[in-house]
């Protein structure tokens, strides 16, 4: 039996969209492993001396989605990754999944280098959201392939036939408060306002939700705030989806609703470009309304092949071919550092 590590972004997070993507991340890995064990350890959280013995007991660990990777790795801390966190995902077959770069940057520095080289597999192919992702590893020197994110696998092309292509009566549209735009975010919903009959808001963190408060909408009702709630409300709600939560977006998808991303930084804007799906600018209000008004289909270009190369190395004799690596020795822990942890340890 493998013994599988997931670094689970869904642990330690203010973002429903993590679970979105986690769900994701889950059904793949089932597909590959159906019969392995499963430990999940936190991105988001400094790795502990539990969760490093962990990963390195692991047969295999998948980094779980999401902007997880940046050229200024220690500085922005959406991945936890420092030294000793790198030795214990470098003593074992750690690969990416549908991983992203966290927004426009310029190359990675030395100690993002050294610190991605150690962490993740050389022998691997890293499954990455986008080309942007993609080119960035390669300069790292790790090997990547773009698949899109993982989120958009299900999104088939007989799927996506089932997706109405007609104006619902009514809409469901989310904010970003990490990336406001007041006059763009008015302009869109306003319109929103206009073009249906009811309009919902589902607030994807909590601060989303403090932001549309200050627009005073008080006509606009406002959605249950879980993913369960979120699913339900898709499923039996004649709506569409517009805003620029991607993974909201991917959801109503997923759910079979037609859905307009709306994209205010890399990710939709690669995403779009990448695989066809429905992404236009927050200010381009008179593409939104055309959008609103043209009967089209969604016809995702998904990256099959490259998925499928992908997920190939995990199965069979391929899976054989790379062998665990040999563990990394943790770097020294300062003397002061040693003490203060002796005691503490002789404390509790």
């Amino acid at each position: 039996m493998d013994t599988i590590a997931i670094v689970d972004t869904s642990i330690c997070t203010d973002n429903l969209g993590d679970e979105i993507i986690m769900d994701a991340v889950n059904s793949v890995v089932w597909e590959l492993f159906p019969n392995a064990y499963i430990l999940r350890v936190p991105s988001h959280e400094s790795l502990s001396d539990r969760t490093r013995k962990y990963v390195r007991q692991a047969d295999w660990c998948f980094i779980g989605g999401t902007n997880l990777l940046s050229s200024n790795i220690t500085a922005l801390g959406l991945w936890r990754l420092d030294k000793m966190a790198a030795a214990a995902y470098g003593s074992t077959r750690t690969v990416c999944l549908g991983t992203g770069w966290n927004k426009y940057m310029s190359e990675a520095t030395p100690a993002t280098r050294a610190l991605l080289r150690t962490a993740l597999s050389p022998e691997l192919i890293h499954s990455v959201r986008d080309g942007y992702t993609a080119s960035h590893l390669e300069k790292v020197g790790l090997k990547a392939v773009t698949t899109s994110c993982m989120t958009t696998w299900s999104l088939t092309p007989e799927h996506c036939r089932g997706i109405p292509t007609r104006r619902a009566p009514s809409v469901v549209f989310t904010l970003s408060a990490w990336h406001p735009d007041v006059e763009a975010d008015r302009a869109f919903v306003e319109l929103l306002r206009r073009r249906y009959k009811r309009v919902t808001f589902f607030s994807q963190m909590q601060n989303d939700y403090e932001y549309f408060r200050k627009f005073g909408w008080d006509d606009i009702s406002v959605a249950a705030v879980t993913t369960e709630a979120y699913n339900r409300f898709l499923e039996n709600e004649d709506v569409d989806f517009v805003g620029t939560r991607l993974h909201g977006g991917i959801r109503a998808m997923q759910k079979g609703r037609r859905a307009l991303i709306l994209a205010i930084d890399n990710r939709a804007t690669e995403l779009g470009k990448d695989t066809g799906l429905p992404v236009l600018q927050r200010t381009d209000v008179a593409g939104i309304d055309a959008w609103l008004e043209r009967e089209e289909p969604i016809r995702p270009a998904l990256p099959e092949d490259a998925i499928n190369r992908w997920k190939a190395q995990f199965r069979g004799e391929a899976a054989a071919t790379v062998p665990k690596p040999a563990p990394v020795a943790e770097p020294a822990v300062p003397r002061y550092l040693s003490r203060i942890g002796r005691v503490v340890s002789r404390v509790a």
